[in-house]
């Protein structure tokens, strides 16, 4: 063995690392006797290997958020599954070529929750704690001079509410918001959902949001990540909660995993006037000791506090939304196989089975892109 057997977080991954290799030999074997017998071309063997990586990538990411959940009760960006390098060495453990397959798992709950702006579902009232996260992360991204920047927060904050509410008969919300009578006298014409999205990419059919939503206009400087910065890095239609609400609803939770969360999500969190120092969290949850090169802050309950200062009142309302631990997680795992590519992502649900006890984690949703 590597390394890996000698860190700390590494050695939890090597329980997984037997078995996933005996699911990736299994089948590469069948790979290569389908491919001798039924695939007619080299690059079909070579897809069908590739994908075979992918899901077993997912399978080894599973594995090792379990092997997490088991040690923690919270989840950070300290921690094995978050750190690139530690999933590459549980990778290359597998024996496979370098890049054959890259994984990468990101928290969902690090993310603002789209549906979580309405308290309720069913329902048409608005949650003034997801509200005023949206405001500070429009402001922040928007100009003032509406001759350069002409994007409206309240017209889009008031969109995403009518697109999500219902039992209103189908109030209009404040003079920019707008129901299905906008949307039919598009082209081409769609109604409005009246329900929450099921896909991130389905905001982008409300009034007011388009692709540049998260251009920041509020510098002239250039900055090369924020340009970059695509809506499912900020936003998640995942969140529901797991208990019915008081008339039998159901709502999303809204909190973000301050310890995973980055710097434009947590600055979006922080009060008014106070965004500049969401850097300064996200320093203080990656600061490591120049000898050993080990995280030196644990992210415990309540850690902020050591970095930032907040009244009753913020600090009430910052409580509100945050957490220190998810359960949804995204899974990237990109497969090369000679000239073919293959790329699968998974979105996994982690939770204590209910008869066993154990924890367990179960695909909630699977794409190829």
């Amino acid at each position: 063995m590597t390394n890996i057997l000698h860190n700390e977080k590494g050695a939890a991954l090597v329980v997984t690392l037997a078995i996933v290799a005996i699911l990736l030999t299994a089948a590469l074997q069948m790979g290569k006797f389908t491919g001798d017998s039924v695939m007619a071309t080299l690059a079909e063997k070579d897809r069908f290997q590739a994908e075979q990586f992918a899901l077993s990538g997912i399978h080894l990411a599973m594995m090792i958020l379990v092997d997490d959940a088991e040690k923690n009760t919270t989840d950070s960006v300290q921690e094995a599954w978050a750190d690139p390098d530690m999933l590459s060495q549980a990778v290359n453990e597998l024996g496979l070529e370098k890049e054959a397959l890259t994984i990468k798992i990101t928290d969902e709950l690090s993310k603002i929750q789209v549906n979580a702006l309405l308290l309720t579902f069913p329902g048409n009232e608005l949650n003034p704690d997801q509200s005023r996260i949206w405001e500070n992360l429009l402001r922040l991204r928007f100009s003032d001079d509406k001759t350069m920047d002409e994007r409206d927060p309240a017209q889009i904050i008031n969109s995403l509410k009518d697109w999500l509410d219902s039992g209103d008969d189908d109030a209009v919300t404040g003079m920019s918001g707008a129901e299905s009578d906008y949307y039919l006298g598009l082209d081409p014409p769609y109604i409005c959902a009246d329900g929450p999205f099921n896909d991130i990419d389905e905001v982008l059919t409300v009034k007011g949001i388009s692709e540049n939503l998260l251009k920041n206009e509020t510098t002239d400087e250039i900055d090369a990540s924020a340009e970059e910065t695509e809506l499912s890095d900020i936003f998640t239609v995942y969140g529901l909660d797991n208990e019915r609400t008081e008339h039998g609803g159901y709502r999303y939770t809204g909190k973000v995993n301050i310890n995973t969360a980055g710097v434009d999500v947590l600055a979006a969190l922080l009060p008014e006037g106070m965004e500049d120092l969401a850097r300064d969290l996200a320093d203080f949850r990656g600061q490591k000791s120049e000898l050993e090169q080990i995280f030196v802050n644990p992210l415990d309950n309540g850690w902020y506090k050591k970095v930032i200062e907040l009244s009753e009142k913020e600090l009430n309302r910052f409580e509100r939304t945050v957490t220190y631990s998810s359960d949804i997680f995204k899974i990237d795992c990109r497969t090369q196989k000679n000239d073919v590519s293959v790329i699968r992502v998974a979105y996994l649900k982690r939770e204590k089975h209910k008869e066993s006890g154990k924890w367990v984690c179960r695909i909630i949703q699977m794409e190829r892109e």
